[in-house]
């Protein structure tokens, strides 16, 4: 019964606290509660923020993701795991280590068999043996314990993972929504229909209409970090044609069989030629047209019919000029239809034995409408257009104050009658005749069959799509832009936090800092006998020394445990109780029987004793060691794998396999291996003292001093009075490594972008890359000025073009033998190759300021064939000079007549806040001279299927600067040189470009430039409060070299030879095959392997230096398993006056003592077959003192 008087030394640990490790202290729990509030805050807040932004970053493509990026992503949130883990570990270990000294410490005592508790030994059976023995607060700690390390590190090395989402931002884009002035569209219209300047080029379409659209809109400046998912909507004007159509329809007409020779004879064998005539077919009016109108339309027409076929259909339309003219020959002829622009007409016919046995004649006449709108604009990657929402009100008319309507509708109507799409037959090779003005319109027949809506819907695309590309020149990028508000959707790479992994990691967290909360309340409240740590054998003799009744140290002398075994000692101690007595004034534990099971000591088998830990076990060595070889022989393997040479290695089944084992076994290997180490760090703690005290002779500070209760492997790294040496430091170190490769394994995929090269046949030579052919007379300056203002803009892209737009790479074509089985993924098939660029250097100088009243003048030197000239620069002062943004460049050709100067140079004068002539003095004034050179170079490029460039590397020596391939690319230069500047040569006069008045041709030719290089200038310097001389030389620079490589590009017929179809060649190419994705890092699998072989060292080190070095029938993990050996020996009474000392003073005092201690076989003097005491061999200890001569220590 407890004592209820007397305050001697041992009872006043009622009335105090006890000692408690610094772990279980508030000192140590609430900042451990404070890390799991931190990292619980920040996973809700990186959540949070997830969810409300669409991800916690993102990329436009999935190689901008940085490996850095990445692994900080990875790793950070895995490091505090492991932080978290191993802090609550070692407090864990307290709580579970010290569990039975508080429970003997209950006033009520305790069942006998906690002295042989032991809840450090098997972390998974450890809930299990508190739940059975109702110890709560073990089966508090131990599950959480084991939660956190069986699931946070891999829940938080997966908290934030990479996924594809749809990530919305508001743009700033610029837009050119201004329409060139009425005079410059009927120039380029009249010029168009002649098949010259910018309305004359239909090969260019591809260019400024990379897909069909069914609207026109203004030019857009595209985001730079678009990718190929990526949508820009913005509010836009859009332009359209509609055509409204009417028609009359006359049945079973009959036609006449043509017998002119001329034509007949023609035809292959058992075709003829029927004609159709039908007159005076009336035309309804058009909706809210005139209904007074009375429109009749004739229409003689020939069909070419086969011998074969029962059902035909021909079909024929026609435009006629907004004159209301058709133009000759013609199959219709009108009368009172000036309502209507397009004829057609359809004819059905059912054939039976060669004769017509039924027929149908659709006449239609149709008005073309052109029309804007405001709406809401979807864009494509590509700049086409994906949607549009148009805003009903806002439909109207095209202005005829913007627009030259006219000039537009015959522009269309002559382009169709010199296009494909104009099915006579004499506009074709099909009949090799010559149709004259009284001829008929012969057309094919053939067995696709349209009805009457299908048809016009036809005319209406052809009209539209070609008043599209009209509408699309009119728009001048390189005029000042309009910015405008813009949504850009893209689906993008994003780093985002996964759901359900941080709510189970919150959780964990949460039950963590609910395990805390308990510990905090629960150790303030338990009763605590202990004085200092009980880890040390000294400690834990002291504490049985003095706090075990005599008669229970007689128990168990006389039971004769000291062989027993674990097992053997728990079944002695089964319906025991160890309960506080009074004995003399003070309270002392005994062990008491409340059963009627004997206390005759149990009888082990001869040479019984616990198994030895696993890795001491050879058959369980042998496994482990084996297992060791075969993880290492996978990640071997699986490296060998994964350093694939080729993309087609891949998908082999040892990739596969490789890549599996990859995923899901680096981290469970990590934490089977960190768990099996740690199993080997606790069970060689208990053990090392216990070996060094067999082999007899053991100091104090080897044996009995240690502290080797503290199992947690990095406490001795850290703290020095706990330091061990040899194995078991060595083991710490290894363990130690072992959070490196928990580490590496959660994120040894990493985000990698491999590129494989394989021969490829697709490739052909299209052009003779070492000859160039001088036509610049034969190209159009303009719509390169037109095409440059777009792609510096970022609103066009450009096939063949480097990818700083200053070279035009010689092309390839492209032929897959494949193609037409191939998918959509095709497209972005990517080959690399060598070929050769063209481009142009230009070095400019500052020309120092010059000027009079009435013009400003500048004189330069430039050299030529080793002769120095003079060229000259008067430029008359002009309010063309000024600008309404104050900022404007104009480029100009030197005076006179000598083409040296012009083919050789070129002058830039730019001013800054001029926006009046008259303040041209207060203006800032820079004038450049700049001397082109032609560069001649070959690349390595890489390039899709379409033919946009996408990488290229100079190729290093392949310079070209002799020659005949250099001098006519030279001349080219020159040439063009001289276009660029407004000084064009003896060009042929029917070229609409120069054949205009002086004065309009410096301002489109001229001045265009000038707009370039402004907007290039505010682009690239956009923080520029004044001109700065250098920014301007790079501003020219980049639309000098821009514009001539685009030039090139744009007309590289005009340039180039290409080959004959005989003698093209196959070109040397790869196919360029691209892999992102998460690939394991190569550098970290074999630092896994290093780290793996390490521990697989370390199992044998110990296998080799401890395997049967202990023989004792036990190894004591608990008090309990201790009190048989010492309870006869001579150091259980030196220990019993230690009571009051702090332990420090009683490791000084055992150290000062020097005596050295065994444990074995005392049988020989008398004593228990294995006991703890002094050794003999010290001569130290008192000889004359037999173990048989004493009785337990009381």
């Amino acid at each position: 019964m407890p004592a209820t008087d007397g305050q001697n030394s041992v009872q006043k640990w009622r009335a105090s606290k006890g000692w408690l490790p610094w772990t279980l202290h508030k000192v140590y729990l609430l900042p451990l509660a404070g890390l799991f509030l931190f990292m619980l805050g920040v996973i809700e807040l990186l959540r949070e923020y997830s969810k409300r932004m669409g991800g916690i970053v993102h990329w436009a493509y999935e190689e901008d993701l940085p490996t850095a990026t990445w692994g900080a992503y990875t790793y950070l949130p895995l490091i505090f795991a492991l932080l978290a883990i191993n802090l609550l570990d070692v407090c864990a270990q307290d709580v579970l280590r010290l569990e039975p000294y508080f429970q003997l410490a209950k006033p009520g005592g305790a069942p006998a068999t906690v002295l042989f508790n032991n809840y450090c030994c098997n972390a998974f059976t450890a809930s299990i043996i508190a739940f059975r023995n109702r110890h709560w607060v073990v089966l508090c700690v131990a599950p959480v314990s084991l939660i956190f390390r069986m699931f946070l590190p891999s829940l938080l090395a997966g908290l934030v993972i990479l996924d594809d989402g749809s990530w919305v931002e508001r743009k700033i884009v610029n837009t050119w929504p201004t329409i060139i002035d009425l005079e410059i569209q009927q120039l380029w219209l009249a010029a168009g229909s002649s098949g010259e300047g910018p309305m004359g080029s239909p090969e260019l379409n591809s260019f400024f209409m990379p897909d069909p659209a069914d609207y026109a809109t203004p030019p857009t400046s595209l985001p730079d970090d678009q990718n190929e998912s990526s949508l820009l909507t913005l509010n836009q004007t859009i332009y359209w044609s509609n055509m409204t159509c009417v028609s009359n329809t006359r049945r079973g007409l009959s036609p006449q069989t043509e017998t002119n020779l001329t034509l007949t004879s023609q035809l292959p064998h058992g075709q003829q030629i029927w004609s159709w005539n039908v007159g005076n077919m009336s035309m309804g009016n058009l909706p809210g047209g005139n209904s007074s109108s009375r429109c009749q339309i004739s229409t003689a027409l020939d069909t070419v019919i086969g011998s074969d076929q029962q059902t035909l259909q021909a079909k024929f339309w026609e435009p006629m000029g907004y004159d209301g003219k058709l133009l000759a020959p013609s199959a219709f002829t009108y009368e009172d239809c000036s309502a209507f622009k397009v004829f057609g007409v359809i004819v059905d016919m059912q054939l039976a034995a060669g004769n017509v046995s039924d027929s149908n004649v659709t006449v239609l006449a149709c008005s073309p409408t052109y029309q804007q709108a405001w709406a809401s604009v979807t864009l494509n990657p590509n700049a086409s257009i994906a949607d549009v929402d148009m805003t009903p009100s806002t439909v109207k008319s095209l202005d005829t104050a913007d627009f030259y309507v006219d000039g537009i509708h015959d522009l269309i109507a002559s382009r169709y009658l010199t296009s494909e799409s104009d099915v006579r037959f004499g506009n074709t090779t099909q009949l090799n005749v010559s149709a004259s003005s009284g001829d008929p319109v012969i057309v094919a027949t053939d067995s696709t069959i349209l009805n009457y809506e299908e048809y016009v819907q036809e005319i209406r695309q052809y009209w539209n799509s070609d008043f599209i590309v009209t509408i699309d020149r009119f728009f001048s990028p390189g005029g000042f832009p309009t910015p405008v508000e813009a949504s850009q959707q893209s689906f993008v790479i994003i780093l985002t936090v996964a759901s359900k992994a941080a709510t189970l990691a919150e959780a964990i967290l949460a039950l963590g800092l609910c395990m805390i909360a308990t510990l905090i309340y629960v150790y303030r409240r338990r009763s605590n006998f202990l004085q200092w740590d009980p880890g040390s054998i000294a400690a834990q003799c002291t504490i049985v020394a003095q706090l075990f009744k005599p008669s229970t140290k007689v128990m168990f002398s006389e039971a004769k445990l000291d062989m027993a075994t674990t097992r053997q000692l728990r079944q002695w101690a089964n319906g025991k109780w160890c309960e506080w007595v009074d004995e003399d004034g003070e309270e002392k534990l005994q062990v008491v029987d409340r059963s009627e099971a004997s206390l005759a000591p149990p009888h082990p088998p001869p040479r019984r004793r616990d198994p030895m830990p696993h890795f001491l076990r050879p058959i369980w060595f042998l496994l482990e060691c084996l297992l060791f070889a075969a993880i290492l022989a996978l990640f071997g393997v699986s490296l060998s794998y994964i350093r694939l040479k080729n993309i087609n290695s891949l998908f082999s089944t040892g990739a596969t396999v490789a890549m599996i084992f990859l995923n899901f076994g680096p981290t469970a290997i990590a934490s089977i291996i960190g768990s099996f180490l740690v199993s080997i760090y606790r069970n060689l703690s208990s053990m090392e003292p216990w070996i060094r005290l067999q082999d007899g002779m053991a100091s104090a500070r080897q044996s009995v001093v240690e502290n080797y209760g503290i199992q947690t492997p990095f406490i001795p790294l850290f703290i020095r009075r706990h330091r061990r040496s040899g194995i078991l430091l060595t083991l710490s170190i290894v363990c130690l490594g072992d959070l490196v490769l928990r580490i590496l394994s959660g994120g040894l995929f990493t985000p990698q972008l491999k590129n494989y090269l394989s021969p490829s046949s697709d490739l052909i030579n299209m052009y003779n890359s070492s000859a160039m052919v001088n036509n610049v007379n034969q190209s159009d300056i303009q719509m390169t000025l037109v095409a440059t203002g777009r792609l510096l803009n970022n609103v066009s892209f450009l096939q063949w073009a480097s990818t700083d737009g200053m070279f035009f790479m010689v092309p390839f074509s492209i032929h897959n033998a494949s193609e037409d089985d191939q998918d959509e993924d095709d497209d972005y098939t990517v080959y690399s190759a060598t070929t050769r660029g063209f481009g142009a250097d230009l070095d400019c100088k500052v020309l120092p300021a010059a000027s009079s009243d009435t013009s400003l003048a500048w004189n330069y030197k430039i050299a030529q064939a080793g002769v120095t000239k003079t060229c000259t620069v008067d430029i008359p002062l002009t309010e063309d000079l000024a600008s309404r943004s104050g900022k404007s460049i104009h480029y100009y050709a030197p005076n006179g007549t000598d083409s040296s100067c012009q083919e050789s140079s070129i002058f830039v004068l730019a001013f800054w806040d001029l926006r009046n002539i008259t303040d041209i003095n207060e203006a800032g004034t820079t004038a450049l001279h700049c001397e082109p050179k032609i560069h001649i170079q070959d690349f390595h490029v890489e390039f899709d299927s379409s033919g946009m460039v996408q990488d290229q590397r100079p190729i290093s020596g392949s310079t070209i600067s002799s020659g005949s391939l250099f001098q006519n690319a030279s001349a080219i230069l020159a040439d063009f040189n001289q276009v660029l500047a407004g000084q064009p040569r003896n060009f042929s006069s029917h070229h609409f470009n120069f054949s205009r008045p002086h004065g309009h041709r410096r301002h489109h030719q001229h001045d265009w430039p000038g707009r370039l290089t402004a907007n290039a200038y505010d682009m690239t310097f956009p923080d520029d409060f004044m001109l700065k001389s250098e920014h301007l030389m790079l501003s020219v620079q980049t639309v000098y070299q821009t514009v001539f490589s685009t030039h090139l590009a744009l007309w590289k017929d005009k340039f180039l030879e290409r080959l004959s179809t005989h003698s093209a060649q196959k070109a040397h190419g790869n196919l360029l095959d691209s892999l992102w994705g998460f690939i394991p890092s190569t550098s970290l699998v074999v630092i896994i392997i290093c780290l793996l072989a390490i521990d697989a060292v370390a199992l044998m080190a110990v296998f080799a230096f401890r395997f049967n070095r202990y023989r004792g029938p036990r190894v004591p993990r608990s008090i309990g398993s201790l009190i048989p050996w010492v309870v006869q020996s001579r150091v259980l009474a030196d220990l019993g006056d230690t009571w009051e000392m702090s332990e420090r003073e009683r490791e000084r005092y055992l150290l000062e003592k020097d005596c050295k201690y065994k444990v074995g076989d005392f049988s020989a003097v008398g004593g228990p077959r294995w006991a703890l005491d002094y050794d003999y061999d010290d001569r130290r200890s008192d000889p004359g003192i037999e173990l048989q001569d004493r009785g337990p220590v009381e």
